[in-house]
């Protein structure tokens, strides 16, 4: 009767593992993710990754979730598309990861959604603002983050609201650009204006003299940047040598405090979108939460708004474990998420998805940098 018993006990086992979803197991939830960890963008990488890190790390000082430590598996893709589609089939199929999150990146994201969608792998809070992300809604697939159409409406809006007319667009030629582009000229069509020229550059280079030339003979008000921090420093060093008076604005992707860093010293007047609040205003909870955790284990890195970012997605992350309880599947996560409703974690703003929105948030900020600093807007 004993040795039936164990028999039992351990076909049950058996068969609850095979059908449990991967990555899941009694005492730790295996998680993953890609990003740009060298490369023109590591530093985009390494933030997002150490405020990940940082959360996740203080979470499972405290047990875990439900007694699973998260393990988050992270590959280098350089911020390239063909290393990201490695990566993320590798999680998927053999690191057997239960989620991906917060991979980077709008040329490298949008060439695993397939992938994600077909294996019914949850692909959380990507750090991009790509609108393909976000329409059609996908099941699996979910932002925090404002789109890059977002980012572009309320930079065009700043602006306009301060009498300017004549904007140009120089944007990396990828679906990163592509989409930044795209919302640019969707909002200039709403003031019967288009831009005054455009141009654009291959991923990966910095020579941008010839791009430089033909928007500045157009004598724009304004330049659009849709690109990375190296590029797009090298336009407006070279740009102001054209004209003093242009003003330039960029979406949140650029990294603002690798920008600043490059234009320090430079006459510029420059202003990016953001898509979180400051990460200096300790008024608001998440921000001294940040601020506290991310400096106890990385205590020699500094506080950027893409380490903020990083944060918040692992915060939202195990707040959805929680909310699920520990009786965890993807189905069970997708489904909780989609019920949130002005949820609250410390941001100001509320937090807000359903089946037909999988984006949580929609407000915009706008920031100066000036002398290598950075100052928010008040709009």
């Amino acid at each position: 009767m004993k040795t039936k018993k164990i028999v039992i006990v351990i076909f049950f086992l058996l068969w609850q593992a095979a059908w449990a979803d991967p990555g899941l197991y009694k005492d730790r939830l295996v998680i993953g993710t890609s990003l740009p960890l060298t490369g023109h963008v590591a530093y985009l990488g390494q933030a997002v990754l150490a405020g990940m890190q940082a959360y996740f790390r203080h979470i499972n000082a405290q047990g875990g979730v439900y007694g699973r430590r998260i393990v988050l598996k992270v590959y280098d893709d350089a911020y390239t598309p063909p290393l990201m589609i490695g990566h993320i089939r590798r999680l998927i199929e053999k690191d057997k990861v239960f989620a991906i999150v917060s991979p980077a990146g709008t040329p490298t994201t949008l060439t695993v959604v397939e992938i994600c969608q077909n294996q019914r792998v949850p692909l959380l809070f990507p750090i991009t603002g790509a609108i393909e992300l976000r329409r059609p809604v996908k099941r699996y697939i979910f932002n925090l983050r404002p789109s890059y159409w977002d980012e572009c409406r309320a930079g065009v809006d700043f602006f306009i609201q301060r009498g300017k007319r004549r904007f140009a667009i120089f944007y990396q030629r990828d679906a990163y650009g592509l989409n930044g582009l795209q919302g640019v000229e969707r909002r200039l069509i709403k003031y019967d204006l288009e831009p005054v020229a455009k141009a654009s550059y291959l991923r990966g280079t910095s020579e941008v003299s010839k791009q430089v030339r033909e928007i500045m003979q157009a004598h724009p008000e304004v330049v659009a940047l849709i690109g990375t921090a190296d590029v797009c420093a090298a336009f407006i060093k070279e740009a102001v040598s054209y004209e003093q008076g242009v003003s330039f604005f960029g979406v949140s992707f650029v990294g603002a405090k690798d920008l600043a860093k490059r234009l320090k010293g430079i006459k510029a007047r420059v202003f990016l979108t953001q898509i979180l609040p400051p990460y200096t205003d300790l008024s608001l909870p998440a921000v001294r939460e940040y601020q506290k955790i991310f400096r106890k284990y990385f205590p020699s890195q500094p506080l950027t708004a893409l380490s903020f970012e990083g944060f918040l997605n692992a915060k939202l992350f195990v707040y959805a474990l929680k909310k699920v309880g520990p009786e965890l599947n993807r189905e069970k996560l997708i489904l909780t998420i989609e019920k949130f409703r002005n949820l609250d974690i410390g941001i100001g703003e509320k937090i807000n998805f359903s089946e037909t929105d999988h984006q949580g948030l929609n407000k915009v900020f706008i920031i100066q940098l000036k002398n290598g600093k950075i100052s928010f807007i008040t709009t």
